[in-house]
């Protein structure tokens, strides 16, 4: 039924679409938070997350709504939902409440509608699901995309470029990002690109250079005692290998830019250093 229905709205056209919203866009946005998590990937991801999308592209959804939404999605019903699991479907609805908080972020960003304490809440909340989520799954089979690290990625770097997002957390996006690099499994979904969007916002905002240079040689540091530890280990290899994907791709992204010459240096220098391990 809600199949149907999601797809008759997306299937509107705009006018229409507002029409509809006035009279059931509060019934059809409570179903569709109800279902975030489905293991239907259809519905999830090509009808409920679209359709959210243009509803926010077409403003359609009012300040306060989105208020309500924001705070409910940061909720252990959500984005913290069964957190810790791994190789389960709670991961779905954390991951896709990370993508409609980045949704919700990125409106606030361009035209402030949250309110200060409100904000501050959401912001705190967001900014330690990356290191929290243990269920690094990018697609599995008949049930599409969970894409947690990615998602949580898009989500942190929405917080990371975001002009109202306390400096006291951007540490903890750093740490978020570089604790991605240690969860037991090698990426490749492009997660290394959205974990880059992240360090690429704090560049564009001008974050102090010298903080994340002395990000990334904790980072390759953390490597080190790594291996010193316990030798060339499987979790060794597999965090090396993430870092040196994240590290290339940085490197590039600042090199396109024109950006950060110093940090540059220091990433080229580290991965020319460990790639030859």
């Amino acid at each position: 039924m809600i199949k149907t229905t999601l797809q008759e709205v997306i299937a509107m056209s705009p006018e229409e679409r507002m029409d509809y919203m006035k009279e059931s866009g509060g019934q059809l946005l409570d179903q569709m938070l109800e279902e975030i998590g489905s293991i239907d990937p259809v519905l999830r991801d090509e009808q409920i997350y679209r359709l959210f999308i243009i509803m926010l592209t077409e403003q359609l959804i009012e300040n306060e709504v989105m208020e309500n939404l924001a705070v409910e999605l940061i909720s252990d019903r959500r984005l913290f939902y069964a957190i810790g699991e791994m190789n389960t479907d709670s991961v779905f609805t954390r991951s896709f409440a990370s993508l409609w908080l980045a949704g919700l972020l990125t409106i606030d960003q361009e035209t402030p509608y949250l309110e200060e304490a409100v904000r501050r809440l959401v912001m705190e909340r967001c900014s330690t699901y990356l290191q929290q989520e243990r269920d690094v799954r990018g697609f599995v089979e008949d049930k599409g995309w969970a894409h947690s690290i990615a998602h949580g990625a898009d989500l942190a770097a929405v917080m990371a470029g975001h002009p109202l997002t306390e400096k006291r957390l951007m540490p903890i996006l750093l740490q978020g990002v570089s604790d991605s690099f240690w969860k037991g499994t090698v990426y490749t979904d492009d997660e290394d690109k959205r974990l880059v969007a992240v360090i690429m916002a704090l560049v564009k905002k001008e974050y102090p250079e010298e903080v994340l240079v002395e990000w990334v040689e904790q980072v390759f540091d953390r490597l080190e005692v790594e291996k010193s530890r316990s030798g060339y280990s499987r979790q060794f290899f597999q965090a090396r290998t993430n870092t040196l994907h994240f590290m290339k791709t940085f490197y590039f992204a600042l090199k396109m830019h024109h950006q950060a010459p110093r940090l540059q240096q220091v990433v080229s220098h580290f991965i020319q250093k460990w790639f030859s391990l």
